[in-house]
């Protein structure tokens, strides 16, 4: 936690002459939670990102004097030059911040899930749990976007819900930025939360509401996640070039082949098996033995609907993505088919709910987005028919997961 009230505990150098600068006051751009400062040697004034989030090992730097940024190049694509060309061309628009509270707190630690990918915000979410169970002497306050909401846990002190989509998110927002810093005057002692991109210790049933899947249920129901914008096809600039040319549908189209081949597979091995889709985008219709749980845009109802699908389902497949993250987090095992620019996002669509580290490796496999239809037929079978077997020898000391 880094405190912001009533002093800002941050220490920081000029990028233009190494002097000392001097922190001012927070301000609060979105995705960043900044400090306005002003170098004590040159006097240039310097908004710089606190070390949350993504700025944890390394920060950005805006010169207001000069419009020059400063900070690593891995990220600047899409984390540094969107903070600077927001602080040039902030947007006058209002945002609304609807305040629930629930209890009261005169010191609190704000957890910003404020983000442009659906993925980020969640996972930022996830690090309440680690504040109200190792700070429980600090009221928690979760900034978080609307779609998001539904997912805030019990014990909360107050809820910050911002009307902001993720198409907008990348934004400041002067308007809002007043209405937190306003909300923040209430309190004595203000932290914000390091809120890590990739938190270890949570519960995802304390977000959900819903119980994870129950491997005694008998149920053997495979569940494939369903997106058009990155479909299962391993020629990705084919893909780039049918979707320039509006051709989306045709990706979608052979993506549904796949999977009705995949299905038909694992049937023949597998007779009462049961099959689902879900997932964002209707293109194309599924034989009647496939239960089709797709749909054009997601609401707080739908979400909570397809988050008790996962949890029944004992096995779901689906492309990278943040697609994966409820359903990996909520059903029994996970096949994650990794595209090949996305290796070194290993692992980050994946909740992980299971601390033994020889179970978690039988439940949660990474294949090549390019394997064969039969191969992947084939792990997946294995997975549903040996997990009692190998989690019997596995746990034979009496440990659980």
């Amino acid at each position: 936690m880094i405190r912001i009230k009533p002093t800002i505990d941050h220490r920081s150098q000029c990028p233009n002459c190494t002097g000392a600068l001097e922190p001012g006051e927070i301000l609060w751009q979105g995705i960043h939670v900044c400090v306005r400062s002003t170098c004590r040697h040159c006097g240039h004034r310097i908004v710089e990102d606190l070390p949350i989030g993504h700025a944890i090992d390394g920060t950005y730097q805006v010169d207001l004097d000069t419009q020059r940024l400063f900070g690593p190049d891995e990220r600047r694509v899409w984390f540094g030059k969107p903070l600077l060309q927001s602080l040039r061309s902030p947007t006058s628009e209002s945002v609304q911040l609807r305040v629930v509270k629930f209890a009261e707190a005169a010191n609190v630690v704000i957890v910003n899930c404020i983000d442009y990918l659906y993925g980020h915000s969640l996972l930022k979410l996830l690090n309440v749990e680690r504040h109200l169970r190792e700070a429980p002497e600090l009221g928690v306050v979760v900034l978080v976007p609307a779609f998001l909401a539904w997912l805030i846990p019990d014990g909360v002190a107050e809820a910050w819900i911002v009307d902001l989509p993720l198409a907008r998110a990348q934004s400041f927002y002067p308007d809002l930025d007043k209405k937190i810093r306003s909300e923040c005057d209430r309190f004595e002692t203000v932290f914000v939360s390091r809120a890590l991109s990739h938190p270890r210790h949570f519960d995802l049933v304390r977000f959900t509401k819903i119980p994870r899947h129950d491997f005694h249920s008998g149920t053997r129901r495979i569940t494939y996640i369903w997106r058009e914008d990155r479909t299962w096809e391993s020629r990705p600039f084919a893909a780039a070039v049918l979707r320039r040319l509006r051709l989306g549908r045709l990706l979608a189209w052979w993506q549904k082949r796949k999977v009705v081949s995949l299905f038909e597979q694992v049937q023949k091995s597998i007779p009462d098996a049961t099959f689902g889709i879900a997932g964002l985008g209707t293109s194309g219709h599924f034989p009647s033995w496939i239960e089709d749980r797709r749909v054009s845009r997601y609401s707080e109802e739908i979400e909570r609907r397809h988050c008790e699908l996962y949890a029944a389902s004992r096995l779901v497949i689906g492309v990278h993505g943040s697609n994966m993250l409820l359903p990996s987090g909520l059903s029994g095992m996970t096949i994650d088919l990794m595209p090949e620019d996305r290796w070194g996002n290993f692992g980050q669509d994946i909740l992980y709910q299971v601390s033994d580290s020889r179970m978690a490796s039988f439940q949660y496999r990474f294949l090549p987005i390019s394997i064969r239809v039969q191969t992947l037929a084939a792990i997946a079978v294995r997975q549903l028919l040996d997990y009692e077997e190998f989690a019997r020898h596995m746990l034979m000391d009496g440990k659980t997961q």
